[in-house]
């Protein structure tokens, strides 16, 4: 009987722990509750409208100035930039092999916690853009002066966790290549 009752017990503890387990799952670790988590599923603005038109060519693009001479060439497209809130860019990008290879996507940066997100790339065949199903923002990284991401948080759009202007301050920033040292607007 004793051995019954112990595993009607455990039983019991392994389903409380089952149905309880979404909740627990969202309470944070003690001790993690300040650390920087990865960004929400959601982020400000959360309707995305895809830019109408697509640069053809590279006249009117803007180059994002990446040190040496990376594989790839990056530039937004100036009439793309739009801020979304206090923190969050979206903008076109634009990245060119050395082959002449191209890939244009839309994209997020989240100024807030340093991510960016692909919210759609473009098809040049089907003349259409593709949404990206994975909801996922990546970390950029803010100390590597070749990832492109990182180059336009740290040096033109980001100020602390804040958009660092309006579009056509940020547009402006970029055009004249102000960096290194950027403090704000």
């Amino acid at each position: 009987m004793t051995v019954a009752r112990g595993l009607r017990a455990l039983l019991a503890a392994c389903v409380a722990a089952v149905l309880l387990q979404p909740a627990l799952a969202q309470t944070p670790a003690p001790g993690v509750e300040g650390l920087a988590q990865q960004a929400p599923k959601e982020e400000p603005g959360a309707v995305v409208h895809f830019p109408a038109t697509v640069p053809q060519g590279d006249a009117g693009l803007l180059t994002v100035p990446l040190p040496g001479s990376p594989q790839l060439h990056f530039m937004v497209d100036p009439s793309s930039v739009r801020r979304v809130g206090d923190s969050l860019v979206r903008y076109t990008l634009i990245a060119v092999s050395r082959s002449g290879f191209r890939n244009v996507s839309y994209e997020g940066l989240n100024c807030a916690n340093d991510t960016w997100h692909v919210y759609a790339t473009w098809r040049a065949g089907a003349r259409r853009w593709e949404s990206n199903t994975d909801a996922d923002w990546l970390p950029v990284n803010v100390q590597s002066s070749f990832d492109v991401h990182g180059v336009l948080d740290r040096n033109y759009w980001c100020s602390a966790d804040f958009a660092s202007g309006d579009a056509t301050k940020l547009v402006e920033r970029l055009r004249q290549g102000v960096h290194q040292g950027f403090v704000g607007p």
